[in-house]
């Protein structure tokens, strides 16, 4: 009776044991899928919040899933692709467009960037203008200094302010900002060089107008002069006989007469001059002044500078050349 009771108590501790193993496992195994169940719900949500762009949320889902299965591959890269794709918006706020260029490749690889794909080829084709923008800025010198050669100052101006417009790095806006100072100066130091040549332009019009007029002046006196010179030698040629009037020397005679004198004895005079009519001192005498010119090439006289003058004289009968200082004082 004794070997009963302890045979029945042996099957009845076995009994417990596997009763007990059995409720163990049942519970490791029911733990485990309220944990995948817990798991799977926060990745579906966490994709969820990242295709919503709700990416603090989506990291928070994630990182929950790791919390219970530290080692839990979907969920690691889950969350490495919200966190690396956080800091990609932050390099782009922060206009380091290159980093961000690299990282957007680096994110890429992850598997599950099908989820963001729509927002990485967004953001990588504006950082792709920028970088060719920048790329442009840092070549912009030499073109803006060729207009600045050409005074195309504007078209310069113009060029820089696309680039100011765009929204590029801090170091690249001062680089343009220092190109538009630099071609403003040169603007205003042109512009003020192109004043002063047109006020220098309008002063020698008005000063060759003054010289004009004058000359005309002159012409006009020199006309009135041989015209009352004419009318005395008319009022005066009633009292010479025809033997006398054939001895007189007519004027361009006379000029022909004193402007070979005046070449030999005052190179560089003549053959310029102006014409004074006849001189009644004593014998009528033709009067001529012959000039020395500046530019002795000249047609008309009011077109360069008199910087000699010297006077002489022609008798009306005997031909005799005379210089007279009194015709130029």
């Amino acid at each position: 009776m004794g070997d009963a009771m302890r045979k029945r108590r042996s099957i009845i501790g076995f009994t417990m044991v596997i009763v007990l193993t059995v409720i163990i496992i049942l519970v490791i195994g029911g733990i485990n899928v309220v944990n995948a169940n817990k798991i799977n719900d926060s990745i579906e949500l966490g994709i969820k919040y990242l295709t919503e762009e709700e990416y603090n949320k989506a990291k928070s889902e994630f990182s929950k899933a790791l919390a219970i299965d530290d080692e839990h591959e979907e969920a690691e890269n889950l969350l490495e692709l919200t966190e690396e794709y956080m800091e990609l918006e932050d390099l782009y706020k922060n206009k380091d467009y290159s980093a961000a260029a690299e990282l957007i490749y680096e994110l890429k690889e992850n598997k599950y960037s099908s989820y963001i794909e729509g927002k990485l080829s967004e953001i990588l084709s504006e950082v792709e203008q920028k970088i060719a923008l920048m790329n442009e800025v840092n070549n912009i010198e030499d073109k803006i200094n060729q207009l600045i050669n050409e005074n195309k100052y504007q078209e310069g101006i113009d060029l820089i302010n696309k680039y100011l417009n765009e929204d590029l790095d801090a170091e690249y806006l001062d680089k343009l900002n220092e190109l538009m100072n630099n071609i403003n100066e040169c603007k205003f130091a042109y512009e003020e060089e192109q004043k002063r040549i047109e006020e220098e332009r309008l002063l020698a019009e008005e000063k060759k107008a003054e010289e004009k007029k004058a000359e005309e002046e002159r012409k006009k006196q020199e006309q009135a002069n041989k015209q009352e010179s004419s009318n005395k030698n008319e009022s005066t040629s009633t009292s010479i006989s025809g033997e006398e009037v054939n001895k007189q020397i007519w004027q361009m005679d006379a000029l022909q007469m004193a402007l070979e004198v005046v070449k030999r004895e005052h190179p560089g005079y003549g053959p310029h001059y102006w014409e004074r009519g006849i001189v009644s001192e004593g014998e009528p005498r033709w009067a001529f002044i012959f000039l020395k010119l500046k530019d002795p090439n000249v047609q008309d006289i009011g077109d360069t500078e008199i910087i000699g003058q010297v006077g002489y004289t022609v008798n009306e009968r005997t031909g005799e050349v005379k210089q007279e200082d009194w015709l130029v004082q």
